[in-house]
């Protein structure tokens, strides 16, 4: 029996009358077999490879084979931008079969809501955040809403399993399953992950299904890179403006930041519209930007990573990133977005402004071309994420005895490991805290809890993630996006206007609404690009590694994508770190103050190994993910220091005396963790304890001085 025959009869007809097709690819094939059978799966392919239709079309089958009631699948993304996009291709494959489906995040209309709820559709397209609203509102009946629920398929799975917003997302699936009785089909679709098999054990939960891995041979990838060295802002603006004037060009930036800032060089560029799509720019700027590629308009969009999943932008020509993103897995998502036209290849032009950028650029594509991609590290147990899923429930079921609390949560995957005592004992404290109530046996949200949690109707509890506090842009009843409150607050207003640069415009401040959270502005002829508060950039040993392997050897397989001066200025760098990048050693230099400690090891290990020199010799160190620095230290007595290291307990240096080095808030949940609790956890996010001891184990060799 052939794979395409499998199909519901109904749906066969549709592919080839209504869609034009002939058969199906290979990973369309194989992800059918494997969904028909009732396996979960991760279904890899490259971007515009047909992931969509593998996952959608058995399912969408299934509906029709078993005549399952809505709603019978869940359509998960990360990002509401690309649940827009696919809505209308989703909506033509279930119409086509006499289906219909429902996209709900944020931004849809309470009445359309209420509609679907009433009359719900086969297929839900949603956010994670969504769900949690669904289940907690007091207005829709989740139980009935959810009763049919038979699979759930998860776009960009990789942009969810290794952060906290996968490990909310386990855990409403759990939810889910415990509303519907039944073991829920799970199917995850990725570009771009190195270790699919633990995505997939990630994604099981309580499932008993088997697991299946979709991953059919693909041929060798055919890509044009090009990687330039511009110092100059100006030559650099003018390099990209060359590089994306008549083509349809994403260019992509590493901040909100700079994303203004390209854009403002950009746009004295003659010949060449340009937009810009980040966070902070207000969702019709970003739909006009996204409407003029897919009406075939040739113009430049500035970027940083909001277009770096699968949103379908059209035919796009080029990609361009200036400077260089801090994983392969981001480069290989974003060089993926060009070469879908028959007769076109994939291409990225590097354009780096700093030598180390372009170092980073050079060892990112040496990994990429050797088909190396990051790993994906999913979460485990988070208490962090249970806390909050505990308040979660209290809502949904008006109240949750401690006891049953692992019924609804237990076989989640970053809760897997955890046993009832670790429950027991986060319950305790978030009841003596005063974030959980407890009387009658069932847990409630306390007075504290309230007041953290509960505001704008439990607005805080909807997602894991936290956003720093905002003020929203408004040009009369224009939209223009939203700055960071730190941003206006740092402004000295005795000093005249704010003028800030916003969606690639410049603005003033006409009038400030403090306490309403909002800025109404009027154009301005000059601004600077706002700050935004983020997390600094951590790169990891991978690829640290690398880049100290591209200053060490001269590479004569670079001349057909360097540019002279890339080529130029990376010869004067590899003089430059001579000594310095000796494999299988360290190398720690005499400078006029003080030293420095080339590990190449990247910012969780750097991290560990500053708090504990830092600890140890009382002595201030700085650091960045190449190396750490002391000024005013011997190198005699570093050499002395790093060695002692060895026979340091790190794991007890960074969890007790240096704890003041890692405090921070990293969830929003934090408050209702035991301190010990809290530190592992700021521990496992920031510090790379196992990754410290194994560069303390290389030999470190003095380089400079007398």
């Amino acid at each position: 029996m052939s794979v395409f025959s499998r199909l519901h009869p109904r749906l066969q007809h549709a592919i080839v009358h209504d869609l034009g097709w002939r058969s199906l690819r290979p990973v369309q094939d194989q992800a059918t077999d494997a969904i028909l059978d009732g396996c979960n799966a991760v279904v890899l392919a490259p971007t515009a490879g047909g992931k969509t239709e593998a996952s959608m079309f058995p399912v969408l089958s299934a509906m029709l084979t078993d005549e399952r009631p809505p709603v019978a699948a869940l359509y998960i993304c990360p990002i509401r931008a690309l649940l827009n996009n696919q809505e209308h291709r989703l909506g033509q494959y279930a119409r086509m079969v006499g289906l219909d489906v429902f996209k709900w995040h944020g931004d849809v209309a309470r009445t359309q809501k209420q509609r679907f709820v009433a009359d719900p559709a086969h297929l839900l397209m949603t956010t994670p955040e969504s769900i949690e609203v669904m289940l907690m509102s007091p207005w829709i009946d989740a139980a009935r809403l959810f009763q049919g629920l038979q699979a759930v398929v998860i776009d960009e799975v990789h942009a969810f399993a290794g952060d906290d917003r996968g490990a909310h997302l386990a855990a409403l699936l759990e939810r889910l399953t415990a509303f519907c009785g039944r073991d829920i089909q799970r199917i995850g679709l990725s570009a771009t992950v190195g270790n699919p098999g633990e995505i997939g054990r990630w994604l099981q939960g309580s499932s008993d299904r088997p697991f299946r891995l979709v991953d059919p041979p693909k041929p060798p990838a055919q890509r044009t890179l090009h990687v330039d060295f511009c110092p100059d802002p100006d030559l650099l603006a003018r390099g990209v403006g060359l590089a994306a004037r008549g083509a349809k060009s994403l260019v992509f930036v590493e901040s909100r930041r700079k994303a203004e800032r390209t854009a403002k060089g950009l746009a004295r560029i003659p010949g060449l519209d340009v937009y810009v799509h980040h966070s902070a720019v207000s969702r019709a700027d970003r739909e006009q930007a996204e409407a003029m590629f897919e009406g075939g308009s040739q113009a430049a969009i500035v970027c940083t990573s909001t277009m770096e999943l699968g949103i379908d932008v059209g035919d796009l020509d080029r990609v361009i990133q200036v400077d260089a993103p801090s994983s392969v897995a981001s480069f290989l998502q974003r060089l993926g977005r060009t070469g879908r036209r028959s007769g076109t290849t994939a291409n990225c032009a590097f354009f780096c402004e700093t030598g180390m950028d372009l170092v980073r650029a050079v060892a990112l594509v040496r990994l990429g071309q050797r088909g190396w991609v990051e790993d994906v590290t999913p979460p485990k147990r988070a208490l962090h994420v249970l806390a909050h899923q505990i308040l979660a429930l209290t809502l949904q079921q008006g109240g949750i005895s401690r006891y049953r609390i692992l019924d609804w949560l237990a076989h989640a995957t970053p809760f897997a490991d955890l046993t009832e005592a670790d429950v027991l004992g986060l319950v305790d404290t978030m009841v003596a805290r005063d974030i959980l109530h407890e009387a009658g046996g069932k847990l409630s949200l306390g007075l504290k809890g309230e007041r953290r949690y509960g505001a704008k109707n439990f607005f805080e509890l909807y997602a894991i993630f936290s956003s720093p506090p905002l003020v929203s842009v408004l040009h009369g009843k224009d939209d223009v996006g939203t700055v960071d409150a730190s941003f206006v607050r740092a402004h000295d207003w005795d000093q005249g206007p704010l003028r800030f640069r916003l969606a690639g415009r410049a603005w003033q401040v006409k009038h400030y609404d403090e306490k309403r959270g909002r800025m109404f502005v009027e154009p301005s002829t000059s601004g600077k690009p706002p700050r935004w508060m983020g997390q600094p950039g951590t790169l990891s040993y991978a690829l640290c590694q690398e880049m100290k392997a591209t200053l060490h050897f001269a590479m004569t397989e670079e001349t057909d994508w360097l540019s002279q001066h890339a080529a130029a200025e990376l010869g004067l760098l590899r003089e430059s770190y001579d000594g310095l990048v000796e494999p299988g050693v360290t190398a720690l230099e005499e400078t006029e103050d003080g030293v420095q400690w080339h590990t190449f090891a990247g910012g969780l290990i750097n991290r560990v190994l500053v708090a504990a020199l830092q600890e140890t010799t009382g002595q201030k160190w700085r650091m960045g993910n190449l190396g750490l620095g002391a000024k005013d230290v011997a190198a005699v007595d570093a050499v002395r220091s790093i060695e002692g290291l060895r026979e340091v307990d790190l794991g007890g240096v960074v969890t007790g005396a240096a704890g003041g080095f890692l405090r921070g808030e990293l969830s929003k949940f934090q408050a209702c963790l035991a301190e010990e609790a809290e530190q592992r956890l700021l521990v496992g996010r920031l510090l790379d304890v196992g990754g410290a001891e194994r560069v303390l184990g290389a030999r470190v060799v003095r380089v400079g001085g007398g």
